[in-house]
């Protein structure tokens, strides 16, 4: 899987835009028992905590209080965290079966679950708040309190008649929870493990089509977007306004798009949501070129680009700038009145622009009218005459009187509007078509996920599906069964303390406890952290810390053992320094560290003494080997004024009678990797390859490797690894004779370094 993004490019009559990149889809992952739908098991706390928050958002909008479970001493602060907390515990099982699967879009899967119990959990809620009140009303009646029936009815009334509005203010924020989960965790864990393919899109879930109880209804789409037709007839029909874009743009394009990356199609308003860029990487339909934001802008806003070149020429800027810029403005100008001849011609303008007048006339004819009416009365004489007989039928029969005077106005309005005003008016409506073609896409594309869901609760079929590998199971920590799964790898971490004799004799010289002392200061925060990283102690005493990070089977969201054991040890260097600093102010010797970390695919052997659990495992023997330093080599010192502080030799064989190790190394507070462990952590996360000239090293003997890990809480940090190529040495004047082929590794903890890589990549 590639672990870059490609993005598409096309000019339009010179003008460069952006292809609008998302890839919801659901397509290629294991249908459920029935072979239509996937078989999903979703979180039981989860839907009981959306319908609780329901509730409170319905009393919060509505300002009615008697709801069902509704809690008036509510924290929205708490309450509102600790349901993001539900929405990225969620997401973040979705990431670790997308993990075990090799498959993304199993997140996707997760989100049309939970897009589907949210308009579930709205919907419900309301009814059941419409139900209560009745009952409530019901029983008020029977105890003759007459003024509290009048304020439930009341209450009622404003939940009946808000129906829409309540239904979408509450899918929004529900929305809005999962989207804040999604952009502060849920993305890092997906790049973490995919890289940048696949990540959606930030608008995808502020999509309004999908909070609308009815994303047809006319006064939903006045309000967020434009007035479409539905009619046959019309002539403002979506396909008809996708169509006449698609066919003014085809008429501006200046060759094909650069290729397309099928992993980053665009999602386009097809019927069944399919993405519009083809498995072939085909050409996206020239109207999918509006979606992306900035994109009608770029095309058509000539003021806007007219007003950026003033500012421009006033600021005394380059004039080469300011002359692209007063080309750019005539160059908009001149497609947006080819724009509106072009729309003009298709009858369309004159709806686009009565579309926009009757905005202010909706509150006074809608109701009894529809806005299509209104707009129809202005537009078409033909449709005139019915209307005013449908206004006097009102009159005769409810004594209604609806003066046609401000519509005769609108249609003068329409008739003599200034040609500037229509094309401002032309260019927000194309703006905010172009919104609604994104949206759209979008909407349909998670529709379509949410009707191949089969929710599944019946414990046989439960049973069914888990035996046939077909269920996608979706639940929060406290939901799934304890971690009786085998240790299927392990990594361990050994440190090297050295140092700690001295200290412990000064300390005892000056009458100082030094028991408390390497407590306090140095093991208490070791151990602190460790939960944080997943590790275990396996032996810990005054010159030797053994750690040890174990994978367990289908816990995918932990096989991050070498990671995490590279960020474990990088922090206990930094407790190490901490505790330095305090030795120096106090007079005292300083410690020295030298950490290795190795790798086992295999679970280690424990034996028990009593309840005492002890392993053994040929990583510990490497780690060991890792985190030690050959004597001679901590004299010379080789460190110097690079930025590193491992460096690994080959004993040249002619020397080998004096040394009976193949390997010498100087590891001074410096983390060293086994090859194992480095090839397993290229499979934990996305590294990415850097070349930098960096102080007191030979170009091209080594590499830097960079990316990030996530702790158990979730949270990413950088980590480098340096790949450096081992060189021969002599013993005797300790002199690299050769390079060889093999290469070791580094943990680099240099602060300058790690900063100086974030900021390159």
């Amino acid at each position: 899987m590639p672990a870059t993004q490609s993005t598409s490019i096309q000019r339009f009559a010179g003008i460069p835009l952006k292809l609008y990149a998302s890839t919801f889809s659901v397509e290629g992952l294991q249908f459920g028992i029935d072979n239509l739908r996937y078989d999903v098991h979703f979180s039981p706390g989860f839907i009981k905590a959306a319908r609780r928050m329901a509730i409170q958002l319905f009393g919060k909008f509505s300002s009615v209080t008697d709801l069902p479970g509704f809690d008036s001493g509510f924290n929205w602060y708490r309450g509102e965290d600790e349901f993001k907390g539900l929405c990225r515990d969620l997401m973040m099982d979705a990431v670790k079966r997308a993990k075990v699967d090799n498959q993304y879009r199993v997140q996707y899967l997760a989100m049309a679950a939970v897009a589907a119990v949210f308009r579930e959990a709205v919907e419900d809620r309301h009814k059941a708040c419409i139900q209560h009140l009745n009952n409530q009303i019901w029983r008020q009646e029977m105890a003759y309190n007459h003024e509290r029936v009048k304020e439930l009815r009341d209450g009622l009334q404003n939940i009946t008649r808000n129906r829409e509005t309540l239904v979408q203010y509450a899918n929004r924020s529900l929305f809005q929870y999962l989207a804040e989960a999604q952009h502060e965790t849920i993305n890092d864990l997906h790049k973490l493990h995919f890289g940048p393919v696949g990540l959606l899109p930030d608008d995808f879930l502020a999509n309004p089509l999908l909070h609308a109880e009815n994303p047809t209804a006319e006064a939903f789409m006045m309000g967020e977007y434009v007035l479409l037709g539905s009619r046959r007839e019309d002539v403002n029909q979506y396909e008809a306004l996708q169509a006449a874009l698609g066919e003014f743009l085809a008429g501006l394009a200046d060759g094909p798009s650069r290729p397309i990356d099928p992993e980053q199609a665009s999602a386009a308003g097809t019927d069944d949501g399919r993405p519009s860029v083809g498995p072939a990487g085909r050409e996206p339909e020239p109207a999918d070129w509006i979606k992306s934001d900035g994109n009608v802008d770029a095309l058509f806003n000539f003021q806007r680009t007219e007003q950026m070149m003033r500012r421009s020429r006033r600021q005394a800027a380059d004039k080469k700038r300011v002359r692209k810029l007063r080309q750019l403005t005539r160059r908009q100008k001149r497609l947006l009145v080819r724009l509106l001849r072009d729309f003009n011609a298709r009858g369309l303008l004159p709806i686009i622009l009565a579309t926009e007048v009757l905005k202010a006339y909706s509150d006074v004819y809608c109701p009894p009218l529809t806005p299509h009416e209104v707009l129809s009365y202005i537009v078409d004489p033909k449709a005139r005459k019915p209307i005013r007989i449908k206004l006097k039928r009102i009159r005769k029969n409810y004594g209604e009187d609806f003066t046609l005077q401000p519509l005769r106005s609108a249609i003068g309005q329409v008739r003599w509007m200034p040609r500037l005003k229509r094309m401002e008016i032309l260019l927000d409506y194309v703006r905010n078509f172009a919104r609604y073609h994104r949206d759209m896409g979008n909407y349909l594309a998670i529709a379509n996920a949410i009707n191949y869901l089969n929710f599944v609760s019946d414990d046989n079929h439960l049973k069914l599906s888990r035996a046939n590998n077909s269920l996608y199971e979706f639940l929060l920590p406290n939901e799934q069964g304890p971690d009786e799964m085998p240790i299927i790898s392990h990594t361990v971490v050994k440190a090297d303390v050295r140092g700690s004799t001295g200290i412990v004799s000064e300390m005892k010289a000056q009458g100082l406890n030094p028991a408390t002392n390497f407590s306090l200061n140095f093991f208490d925060p070791v151990t602190s952290i460790l939960s944080r990283f997943g590790a275990h102690k396996v032996f810990i005493e005054g010159d030797a810390i053994i750690l040890a990070i174990f994978e367990y089977e289908n816990q995918p969201q932990n096989w991050y053992g070498v990671a995490r054991a590279c960020g474990l040890a990088m922090n206990i260097l930094q407790i190490v320094d901490r505790y330095n600093r305090k030795n120096r102010e106090s007079h005292l010797p300083q410690l020295e560290f030298g950490i290795g970390i190795s790798y086992n695919g295999s679970a280690p052997t424990f034996f028990f003494d009593e309840d005492h659990r002890i392993m053994i495992s040929p990583a510990i023997n490497q780690a060991d080997r890792l985190s030690g330093c050959f004597k001679p080599l901590r004299e010379l010192n080789p460190k110097q004024n690079t930025p590193f502080n491992v460096f690994v030799y080959e004993v040249d064989p002619a020397n080998r009678e004096m040394s009976s190790e193949t390997l010498v190394r100087y590891n001074v507070n410096g983390i060293e990797l086994s090859m194992e462990a480095f090839e397993k952590l290229k499979r934990e996360i996305q590294l990415e390859t850097l070349t930098l000239k960096l102080p007191g090293t030979q170009p091209g003997r080594q590499r830097l490797h960079a990316g990030s890990y996530p702790t158990t809480s979730g949270t990413s940090h950088q980590l480098v690894i340096r790949e450096a190529a081992l060189p021969r040495i002599g013993l005797a004047g300790l002199d690299i004779t050769e390079w060889t082929d093999h290469f070791y590794y580094e943990v680099c903890t240099d602060p300058a370094l790690l900063k100086r890589v974030k900021e390159s990549r």
